[in-house]
């Protein structure tokens, strides 16, 4: 019996109904599935098509390329669950009257959005197979902590925008329209992408402010495996500086960017970390959702 004088099912049964309905609930709403798993796809044409053209050719196309990506990547995320709470607030108010588990809630919620996020991931990681397909480009011959480049790259996508969905999830628990967290959004990307470590270059604050942000990470996960460091700078392909560069055998113009490690150790940190903002998101999330009833 719970405090409203109601008996409760086992959490595990909680769970499974939970979850039911919330895929009942999902596929009801087919426009905004379809859009879901259509981003990655427009995603990844637009990656092929456009950003890809010179990726693993110059440095600065690779980053580019990767850049792109890691922005699909987080606005995914948050597209698929930022309203995915806030527009359920009074049915979780009549769910918490006969004895909700506030966290067998939030996990029903997490798990299907968990398999969401692994599509729309696999989406994003083919575009790697059409950049090399379409412009002849060569990726790394072996990842660095597993033997397949492509399952690397795909693990990275995926923490990522499954911790931005994360994160759109615990915003969800914490405003209390869908307009709100619909106006959210955009902020929420354009300051990830701002604090990412690409467009500026980041000192001391901001450096700092860019540690918390899920963008630097994802880019460091996927530039660490492209191997963005050991990629010839654009200037290096220009004709006309190959005569200077002749000349000079020892100039180096580049030097290794320490977010692009091409090592497994730091490859795994920012896995971890990924994996700790999903944690955190999700503990908090819950912890906000308390706020509801």
């Amino acid at each position: 019996m719970n405090n409203n004088g109601f008996s409760r099912i086992g959490a595990w049964r909680e769970f499974r109904i939970l979850t039911v309905q919330y895929f009942r609930m999902l596929m009801s709403d087919k426009k905004n599935l379809l859009v879901s798993l259509m981003f990655p796809v427009l995603a990844c044409v637009i990656e092929i098509w456009i950003a890809g053209k010179n990726m693993f050719y110059t440095q600065e196309a690779t980053k580019s390329g990767c850049f792109a990506l890691v922005s699909a990547a987080i606005w995914g995320g948050l597209f698929n669950s930022i309203q995915s709470i806030v527009k359920d607030r009074e049915n979780i108010r009549r769910l918490y009257v006969t004895g909700l588990r506030f966290s067998c809630y939030t996990a029903s919620r997490a798990v299907l959005q968990w398999i969401l996020c692994l599509l729309q991931s696999l989406i994003l990681t083919v575009s790697f197979l059409g950049v090399s397909a379409v412009w002849d480009r060569q990726l790394p011959e072996e990842g660095l902590v597993v033997p397949s480049v492509l399952l690397e790259l795909f693990i990275s996508i995926f923490l990522l925008m499954y911790a931005a969905d994360l994160m759109g999830m615990m915003i969800s628990s914490l405003v209390k329209k869908t307009e709100t967290a619909n106006v959210m959004a955009p902020y929420i990307l354009i300051v990830q992408l701002i604090f990412s470590g690409v467009l500026f270059k980041l000192e001391n604050t901001s450096k700092a402010i860019s540690v918390c942000m899920l963008s630097r990470w994802g880019m460091e996960g996927l530039g660490s495996t492209c191997n963005i460091n050991n990629v010839t700078l654009a200037i290096e392909r220009n004709d006309k500086m190959k005569q200077v560069f002749d000349a000079f055998p020892n100039l180096d113009l580049s030097s290794p960017d320490e977010m692009f490690m091409h090592t497994s150790e730091h490859l795994i940190h920012v896995w971890l970390i990924l994996i700790g903002f999903s944690v955190f998101f999700l503990v908090f999330g819950n912890l906000l959702l308390h706020r509801v009833s």
